[in-house]
C-alpha cells in the first residue's frame, strides 16, 4: 500500500498523532467525567448529611429547624434538580419533595438503601420506583442514639452531566481532527524536507551511473540527511577523480606503448627494406633492445601497481641488513651519477640496520627514489642516502639538493603516470609510475612514503621499516 518512505513516514507519523490525541482525549474525558461526578456525588452527601442531621434533632427533641431542611432542600433542588426522599426506620417513604407528587407511604426497593440502617453513606447510579431512568442517588443516615431510625436520599438527574460530557466528546473530537489536519501539513512537509534529498540523491546516483560524474547536490544544514548529501558529494568527487584518473591512465600508457613500438617498428622496417647502413645495423638493434627493456619495464610496473592497489599481492618478509641493499643499489647509478658530477653521501646509524621485510620490493623502493633524485638533480648537486633507528623502526630518507617540487605537485605525485611539468624536460624515459610504487609497496609493509620539498629546495622522501636482529627467523 505504501510504497514510498515518504508515503511510509507520513502514515506513521498521522497514526502515532492521532493515537496520541485520541489516547489523551479519551484519559482526559474520564478524568473530568470523574472529576464532575466526584464534585456532584461531593455536594450531594454534603446537603443530604445536613438534612439527615437535623431530623436526629427531631426524633431527640421533638422540633426540627424545617426551614434549615427547606434550604438545604432548595439548594440541591434548585443548583443539582435534585428529588428528596425521606425514608423511616421501615425505609418506608415517610416525606417527599414537593415535585415527586408521592401522597401514599412506599416502600423502596430495601436492598438498593439497606445500608442506611447500618449508618453507612450510600452513593448509587440506576433506577427507583419513583425514577424509571437513570439518577444519581446519595443517601445520608438519620441517628439517633447511635442507631440509624431513618434516611435521607438526594436524588439527582445525570442527563445534564451526560450532557456536559457529551458535548466535551464533541468538542474533543474535533479538536482532534484539527489537530489531525495540522498535524498532517506539518508532518507532510517534514517528511517531505527528509525524502526530498534522498530523491535527488536516488536521481544522481542514476545520473553518475550513466556516466555524469560531475553531478553534486546542494545542501544545508547540519542534521543527518546533510552529512549523507556531503558524503555522497565526497563519494562523486572520489568517483569523477577515478574516472579521470583512468582517462588519463589510458591516454598515459597509450602514448608510452606507442613511442617505443613506433621506435621499434622503424628500426625493425629500415633493417628489413635494407634501408639501415650496415655499420649501423647493431646500433639500431641496441636500440630495439632498449625499447623493448622499457615496454617490459612499464609492463611490469603496470600489473605490479595493480596488484598491490587491489591488495592482491603478498609479502616474502625476510630478515636483511638494509644499509648494504642500499649500498647494492647505489652502485646501479654509479655510472650516471659519475656523468652528471654528482655527489652521493650514504649516512648509516650503524655499520648494519637489520629490518623485517619482502627485499626486492624494498629494492624497488629504494631504486625508485633515487633514480628520480639523480634525474631531477643537477649537476654539482649532492644526493643523500641516511638510515636512522628509533622507537623499534628504521627510518630511510632519500634526500637531494635538485629543482624541487611545488604544493601544488606534491598532492599528486604519488599518482600513475604523474609527472610535474618542472620534470616534463628532465625524466624523458620515466613512466611517472615510479612514486605510485613507492607509495604502494610502502603501504604493504604498513609504512607510507611522507614527502618534504619546495621548488629550488631540493626533495626528501622517507618511510621506516620494522627493526629485527640476525637471526631472527623469516616468515
Amino acid at each position: 500500500m505504501f510504497h514510498s518512505i515518504f508515503s511510509r513516514q507520513v502514515a506513521m507519523y498521522l497514526a502515532i498523532l492521532v493515537i496520541s490525541l485520541a489516547a489523551l482525549s479519551f484519559a482526559l474525558t474520564q478524568v473530568i467525567r470523574g472529576y464532575f461526578t466526584d464534585q456532584r456525588v461531593a455536594f450531594l452527601t454534603e446537603s443530604s448529611q445536613k438534612i439527615a442531621q437535623e431530623y436526629s434533632i427531631y426524633y431527640q427533641y421533638g422540633v426540627i429547624n424545617i426551614n434549615q431542611v427547606n434550604e438545604q432542600a432548595e439548594t440541591a433542588h434548585h443548583y443539582l434538580d435534585a428529588s428528596i426522599i425521606i425514608l423511616d426506620d421501615e425505609l418506608n417513604v415517610f416525606q417527599t419533595s414537593s415535585d415527586l407528587n408521592v401522597t401514599d407511604s412506599t416502600q423502596l426497593d430495601v436492598v438498593s438503601v439497606a445500608a442506611l440502617l447500618d449508618g453507612e453513606t450510600i452513593v448509587k447510579r440506576g433506577t427507583m420506583n419513583f425514577f424509571p431512568t437513570n439518577r444519581l442517588i446519595v443517601g445520608s443516615p438519620i441517628l439517633h442514639e447511635s442507631s440509624a431510625v431513618g434516611g435521607v436520599l438526594l436524588i439527582s438527574k445525570v442527563d445534564d452531566l451526560e450532557q456536559a460530557i457529551n458535548s466535551m466528546y464533541i468538542a474533543v473530537v474535533v479538536c482532534l481532527f484539527a489537530a489531525s489536519a495540522m498535524g498532517f501539513v506539518m508532518i507532510f512537509f517534514l517528511s517531505r524536507s527528509i525524502t526530498s534529498p534522498l530523491r535527488q540523491m536516488n536521481l544522481a546516483a542514476k545520473q553518475i551511473a550513466s556516466g555524469e560524474f560531475n553531478k553534486r547536490l546542494l545542501f544545508r544544514g547540519k542534521d543527518e540527511v546533510s552529512e549523507l548529501a556531503h558524503t555522497f558529494n565526497f563519494m562523486a568527487d572520489s568517483l569523477e577523480a577515478q574516472e579521470n584518473s583512468r582517462r588519463e591512465f589510458i591516454a598515459n600508457i597509450s602514448h608510452d606503448l606507442r613511442s617505443p613500438l613506433t621506435s621499434i617498428r622503424g628500426f625493425i622496417q629500415a633493417i628489413q627494406d635494407g634501408a639501415a647502413p650496415p655499420d649501423k645495423v647493431n646500433h639500431y638493434l641496441d636500440i630495439v633492445l632498449e625499447e623493448s627493456d622499457r615496454l617490459s619495464k612499464l609492463a611490469r610496473d603496470v600489473v605490479d601497481l595493480s596488484e598491490a592497489e587491489a591488495e592482491r599481492m603478498s609479502l616474502n618478509e625476510v630478515v636483511f641488513d638494509i644499509n648494504g641493499l642500499i649500498r647494492e643499489t647505489a652502485m646501479m647509478f654509479e655510472t650516471r651519477i659519475i656523468e652528471k658530477n654528482l655527489t652521493l653521501n650514504l649516512n648509516f646509524a650503524y655499520v648494519s640496520n637489520y629490518v623485517k621485510a619482502d627485499r626486492d620490493k624494498i629494492y624497488r623502493v629504494i631504486y625508485n627514489l633515487l633514480d628520480n633524485a639523480q634525474k631531477f638533480t643537477p649537476s654539482g648537486g649532492e644526493i643523500t642516502i641516511e638510515t636512522t633507528l628509533t622507537g623499534g623502526l628504521v627510518k630511510v630518507v632519500v634526500k637531494d639538493t635538485g629543482v624541487g617540487i611545488s604544493e601544488e605537485d606534491q598532492k599528486r605525485v604519488f599518482g600513475r603516470f604523474y609527472k610535474a611539468d618542472i620534470s616534463r624536460g628532465e625524466d624523458k624515459n620515466g613512466n611517472g609510475l615510479g612514486l605510485a610504487i613507492v607509495r604502494e609497496f610502502t603501504r604493504l609493509h604498513g609504512s607510507s612514503v611522507a614527502l618534504e620539498s619546495g621548488l629550488g629546495q631540493g626533495s626528501s622522501f622517507s618511510f621506516a621499516l620494522k627493526s629485527a636482529t640476525p637471526d631472527a627467523p623469516a616468515q
